[in-house]
């Protein structure tokens, strides 16, 4: 996916969350340097990414229930609203996944070089 395409969506992302009150989607966590970085920041980064991966997965299950009871809510819904919907919603989990991977990466990057750190100081 191109970075503008992942700008764009994370974008929609951010401003579709903000309307949304009952979910809330988590805030992204800090990774350390790991090139700089201690065993124990980089331990502590991790808990945080795995917190943030499953606040993650919880504003999907959120964001899904939601739109099924608002579906459930509408008389007579026209097909054309229904998979204008259903596009977004596919459209919000698709963003959030591929932020969950860039996080996920971003932090495995950090150990790889926190390892590669190490490896040169033996």
């Amino acid at each position: 996916m191109k970075l503008t395409t992942k700008i764009v969506i994370s974008c929609l992302l951010a401003v579709s969350t903000s309307t949304s009150l009952a979910c809330d989607y988590p805030e992204r966590p800090s990774i350390p340097d790991g090139n700089t970085a201690s065993k124990d920041e980089l331990l502590a980064a991790k808990e945080a990414v795995n917190a943030y991966l499953a606040g993650v997965d919880s504003y999907l299950t959120c964001i899904e229930d939601a739109e099924k009871a608002a579906v459930a809510e509408l008389e007579n819904p026209d097909p054309a609203d229904l998979q204008r919907r259903d596009e977004m919603l596919s459209k919000k989990f698709d963003a959030a996944n591929d932020e969950k991977v860039l996080v996920g990466e971003q932090f495995n990057q950090q150990v790889r070089a926190y390892n590669a750190a190490r490896q040169a100081g033996n």
